[in-house]
């Protein structure tokens, strides 16, 4: 078991969450555009895209746990950095601080976009509250005659 690989799977998690991260922006302006089909299309996206990161996830906790029972310590960046070798130290740290980075800017992302849907959904049942109630009185009323 290498440093190297659980490198290389760090960035490659990483550029998965990437791709989520340009998903999750495509949906925001989709909400905001209010383009169902893209919308829907993206869901769709999200859900490969997350399946691979998911995939990813196992493999890089797997070769982190395999490093870590190999060189005696904790499967944990830190003590894993603490306990390779100098000439691979920097690229490891690099990748998981690159790792970090994008975890979260993803959460972030998702922040947003959760926040935009929140206020779509609290605009919408307002209106909907409005209109029934105005129904209501229309209909209480004997409805409007728009006869001449």
């Amino acid at each position: 078991m290498s440093a190297q690989a659980l490198t290389h799977a760090m960035l490659e998690e990483a550029e998965l969450l990437d791709e989520l991260i340009d998903l999750v922006t495509e949906q925001r302006e989709a909400v905001k555009d209010d383009d169902r089909e893209l919308m829907q299309d993206l869901m769709k996206d999200v859900q490969d895209v997350f399946f691979s990161i998911q995939t990813k996830e196992a493999q890089r906790t797997r070769l982190a746990e395999s490093l870590a029972a190999a060189l005696g310590c904790e499967p944990r960046l830190s003590a894993l950095a603490a306990a390779i070798s100098d000439g691979e130290r920097a690229l490891f740290r690099g990748a998981g601080d690159r790792l970090g980075h994008v975890v979260f800017a993803l959460k972030s992302e998702m922040a947003v976009l959760i926040s935009l849907i929140e206020r779509n959904e609290r605009y919408s049942a307002m209106l909907l509250s409005e209109w029934r109630r105005l129904n209501a009185g229309f209909t209480r009323a004997g409805g409007l005659d728009f006869r001449g």
